[in-house]
């Protein structure tokens, strides 16, 4: 299982939680916006023009603070995006990378990172930090920090690292973008209504400050007896997508050739999957339900209920079927093609099983067509490199496999507008 887990993080180059968030982080010094950062020591820095920074030196021009880790392949791919934006701003603003991990440890990554050197990147970064995460603490890296004039402006997404927020800020001395908080735990959303509720649906666009989970979360009101089913902050797509899955566990990954669309824009429901400002997308287009009941039912049949409502209150149409299409099959053969069989390369990687192979080699890559396994093969198989679908095919010959591009009646989500 460890195999896997390591392969999932490798494709999908995320690293969605630091490897401090487990410990229990204190709270009682983080800075509230508007407050002012108080003076702080000269501190170690690596590509510098010395080797320590004074952050006070900066009081009157925007500082900001990226706090990252080698563990986040998304905060590493960010860094020649940010090196341009310093350009761009030139002493107007003053950007810091800032990571916990020691001097002796970055200076190596610096080193060995092929990306930052064909990019010729090499940020100032504040090295071994303990003091800037105790102002402006965080379990998950990335996390942007924008201070001016010596006060705290915004703890947002990296997103918004941008020139025209910088300027925003200069010009107005405020900036109006999402506050990040790593540890709220709200989850009801904000209602007015008064009175005597028996049971009631809402439904809202994107709500700042909501925690998020995942699933289907069911939880009973510890006062009233309640319980609320609710969907927080999610794309539309991503939310029918999560209300599927609790009726019929899912035996594929939703890929793009998996959508039908009949709407307009499908950039309302979707982010595009180059699409790198997420959260800017999301607080435009996320939506909030939330469904309070004096009873509950099984979770297959409350997600039934909630796509019910979505569809009406959406004016959508959106439910599973089934369409020929393009697809990627591994199969069995006995065909030695009139070729000698590729003994397995042993920097490859081990994969548990055929229907693995489909999953993480080629759906998750989201380079070719929905892939299916019809082989029903259990063993273990070393899969490397290979540039195209004849590559991987060449591989598998190996285990008696083949994969071969044809047609299939397969599953499918069909979005649809009614009105």
């Amino acid at each position: 299982m460890k195999t896997f887990i390591i392969l999932l993080l490798s494709i999908t180059g995320t690293y969605m939680v630091s490897a401090q968030s487990k410990k229990k982080i204190d709270l009682t010094q983080r800075l509230a916006l508007e407050e002012t950062v108080p003076d702080l020591p000269p501190m170690p820095i690596l590509n510098f023009e010395s080797p320590t920074v004074d952050i006070n030196d900066y009081a009157n021009k925007v500082v900001i603070l990226y706090f990252w880790d080698t563990y986040c392949a998304s905060c590493i791919a960010l860094m020649p995006h940010i090196k341009k934006l310093q350009t761009e701003m030139g002493d107007r603003a003053q950007i810091l990378t800032v990571t916990w991990q020691p001097k002796e440890v970055i200076e190596q990554f610096f080193k060995k990172n092929k990306y930052l050197e064909e990019n010729n990147t090499y940020l100032p970064t504040i090295v071994g930090d303990t003091l800037l995460k105790k102002y402006f603490p965080y379990q998950a890296s990335s996390l942007t920090v924008f201070l001016y004039k010596g006060k705290l402006k915004a703890i947002t997404h990296s997103d918004y690292l941008k020139r025209n927020y910088i300027e925003e800020l200069i010009v107005s001395d405020k900036l109006d973008i999402p506050f990040r908080d790593d540890f709220n735990e709200r989850v009801v959303l904000r209602d007015t209504a008064d009175g005597n509720v028996m049971g009631k649906v809402l439904i809202t666009g994107h709500q700042e400050g909501l925690i998020f989970k995942g699933g289907l979360p069911i939880e009973r009101d510890s006062i009233t007896g309640d319980f609320i089913t609710y969907i927080n902050n999610s794309g539309i797509l991503s939310a029918y997508q999560r209300l599927y899955a609790q009726i019929e566990k899912p035996r594929f990954v939703w890929h793009p050739d998996r959508i039908v669309w009949k709407v307009k824009d499908k950039n309302r429901y979707s982010p595009g999957l180059d699409d790198k400002d997420v959260n800017i997308w999301s607080r435009k287009n996320d939506i909030c339900y939330q469904r309070i009941s004096r009873d509950t039912l099984r979770k297959a049949e409350m997600a039934k209920l909630i796509i019910q409502d979505l569809n009406f209150f959406l004016g959508l149409n959106v439910y599973r079927t089934k369409e020929k299409k393009d697809v990627i099959v591994i199969q069995k053969t006995d065909r030695s093609r009139g070729e000698a069989v590729k003994v397995p390369d042993e920097n490859a990687i081990p994969i548990e099983g055929a229907a693995n192979v489909a999953f993480f080699s080629l759906d998750m890559t989201y380079k070719y067509p929905p892939a299916i396994d019809e082989s029903g093969y259990i063993g273990m198989i070393n899969v490397g490199k290979f540039a195209n679908i004849e590559e991987l095919s060449a591989q598998l010959l190996y285990y008696g496999l083949e994969a071969v591009k044809t047609k299939r009646m397969i599953d499918v989500l069909l979005v649809e507008e009614v009105r």
